[in-house]
């Protein structure tokens, strides 16, 4: 039987970060392994499932990640799009599909309420990845709207047959929020932790002779992602005669960003050393890695923290925060992990690793023994998961 993924979110994106890099990368590591996979999108004006037109198969390919456009926005008429779709729509063929396993992948305001229908049409196992609780334990960040429905989905995967959560600290706030609505027959939540492969060249040694060195943040550009902390931090070392350069690589999120945005230009115009440059190509970010002295993850609170591990990887050590499972990925070695991310705590750090050549050398050997799992590995993990799953009584 194949095994069928939800992609309806990243099939319509060009986003090529957090969520949609795991989607992408375990499609493309399950067809890697022969496992035979059936991607779908859910169209909610016809509330129909289809299988991905070529427009939507390109943007679920790992190999178009040179993503630094902007993003284009969804179809404002899906009429063009229901053309395309009906070709695909008629060679989906229930009856073959019948017992076989659901992946969900994703996260999708647009087909969550759909899983019911679906499951009942497969009749197979289901199972899906949980990433966080960041809309319940951040909503300040949110509208309500959108944490309305953040809990709605939370309780639709109470109905699944397992959940693979991507840090231990996700697994036990996804379990204590079912346990706080009194959900008695949870079904089994497993911990599998993200990947990240190395980079395809390994970055030699940052230069310690730089008279300006590059400080680095990789991070869509968002309210919890707390970078107007680090552009105070920046500000307070840079008043006290400090040379370096700061980029902030990342989307730009439209209700949080124009505060980082506006704040960043106003220090620009002051002569600060400082880049903004939104979304980068996956090329343009090894790049940068490699050019860094160090990187600074100043998030609040995250499911895992992808971009501590992959600077990691790079072997350039990290700052970051405790909040939520970043103190997971942080204990293993090759981070300055502060007790909370703010300007103060930040300035810290950061002065440390731009004056202590002697701990910035420690940081990055520990940041060279560290292994995570790469996404082939991944993969293979949640496939053989997925084979572990029995269907619940619901």
């Amino acid at each position: 039987m194949p095994l069928i993924l939800d992609l309806t979110e990243t099939a319509r994106t060009t986003f090529h970060s957090g969520i949609q890099r795991v989607c992408r990368q375990t499609l493309a590591e399950l067809t890697a392994t022969g496992a035979s996979t059936v991607p779908l999108v859910y169209d909610s004006s016809t509330a129909n499932w289809h299988r991905p037109n070529p427009a939507e198969r390109a943007l679920l390919s790992t190999s178009a990640a040179e993503r630094s456009r902007p993003p284009q926005d969804k179809p404002s008429s899906l009429s063009v799009f229901r053309k395309l779709f009906a070709r695909d729509e008629a060679k989906l063929d229930w009856a073959t599909l019948r017992g076989s396993p659901l992946l969900v992948p994703e996260i999708s305001p647009t087909s969550f309420r759909a899983y019911p229908e679906l499951r009942a049409r497969l009749g197979g196992v289901a199972g899906a990845i949980f990433y966080d609780a960041v809309l319940l334990r951040l909503p300040q960040y949110s509208d309500a709207d959108t944490n309305a429905w953040f809990c709605d989905y939370l309780r639709s995967l109470a109905q699944f047959d397992g959940i693979a959560a991507i840090s231990e600290s996700s697994r036990t706030d996804l379990l204590e929020f079912w346990g706080s609505l009194g959900v008695s027959d949870p079904p089994p939540v497993i911990s599998i932790s993200l990947a990240a492969d190395p980079p395809p060249l390994r970055s030699a040694p940052p230069d310690r002779t730089a008279s300006e060195p590059l400080v680095l943040c990789v991070s869509s550009i968002e309210g919890r992602k707390n970078h107007l902390a680090l552009l105070e931090a920046a500000e307070i070392l840079w008043n006290k005669g400090s040379r370096f350069r700061l980029v902030l690589a990342g989307r730009h999120s439209p209700r949080f960003a124009h505060h980082v945005t506006q704040r960043a230009a106003e220090l620009s115009a002051a002569g600060r050393s400082l880049d903004v440059p939104g979304a980068v190509t996956d090329s343009h970010l090894w790049e940068l890695y490699a050019a860094c002295r160090f990187t600074v993850y100043p998030s609040i609170f995250e499911g895992f923290g992808l971009p501590v591990a992959e600077s990691l990887q790079h072997h350039r050590p990290c700052i970051c925060g405790p909040g939520g499972a970043l103190a997971e990925v942080a204990s293993g070695g090759g981070c300055i992990m502060v007790s909370e991310p703010t300007a103060p705590h930040l300035a810290e750090a950061m002065s440390k690793l731009l004056q202590d050549d002697v701990l910035l050398a420690r940081l990055t050997s520990e940041a060279a023994h560290r292994r995570f799992p790469t996404w082939a590995e991944y993969g293979r993990q949640i496939l053989a998961w997925m084979g572990t799953l029995r269907r619940r009584p619901h």
